[in-house]
């Protein structure tokens, strides 16, 4: 999927409150100023787009997602 090549060049404005069911199997290069409650064993290289700024109280994919 080319969306997974762009890059976030700015933080995540919003907490992370359930589980990435999904690999994401690259590293992430951008301030994450909020709690992260899951494991990220992994970098992201890719920059949004667009900003976060919505809740995900629920399991989603990155497909389902964008």
């Amino acid at each position: 999927r080319d969306f997974l090549s762009p890059v976030f060049p700015f933080p995540v404005p919003f907490p992370v409150p359930f589980p990435v069911p999904f690999p994401v199997p690259f590293p992430v290069p951008f301030p994450v100023p909020f709690p992260v409650p899951f494991p990220v064993p992994f970098p992201v290289p890719f920059p949004f787009p667009v900003p976060l700024s919505f809740p995900v109280p629920l399991p989603f994919s990155l497909f389902e997602l964008l």
